[in-house]
């Protein structure tokens, strides 16, 4: 139990360190929301059924795309970065909330 917390710390100090050292640099810095990104699937968008946390692959029933669960989240919080960050977007709707999805998956160029 105490292990989360430091860890939690640790990522909070880093965050804290991070952000002042890119300003300086001139490089943009945002957090982004990685809230409800498991039950997403990347491929299409769509929000697919509640898994428990044994459940370790995403499978959609709307495209058929089937990978890791930790690997499609990672991918979602990448589209929503590219959204933060000015790429055009498609708007896709999350528990009530409208989400920033890119259209397509760009590259971005740093």
């Amino acid at each position: 139990m105490l292990g989360k917390h430091c860890i939690d710390a640790g990522f909070g100090q880093f965050f804290n360190i991070l952000e002042p050292t890119c300003f300086k640099r001139g490089v943009f810095f945002q957090k982004v929301d990685a809230k409800k990104t498991s039950p997403i699937c990347p491929n299409c968008l769509n929000e697919t059924s509640k898994k428990e946390l044994s459940e370790r692959v995403l499978s959609c029933h709307h495209c058929g795309y089937t990978t890791d669960r930790d690997g499609a989240a990672a991918q979602v919080v990448l589209k929503r970065e590219l959204a933060a960050v000015g790429h055009r977007v498609k708007m896709h709707r999350t528990a009530s909330k409208l989400r920033g999805i890119p259209a397509k998956q760009e590259s971005p160029h740093f």
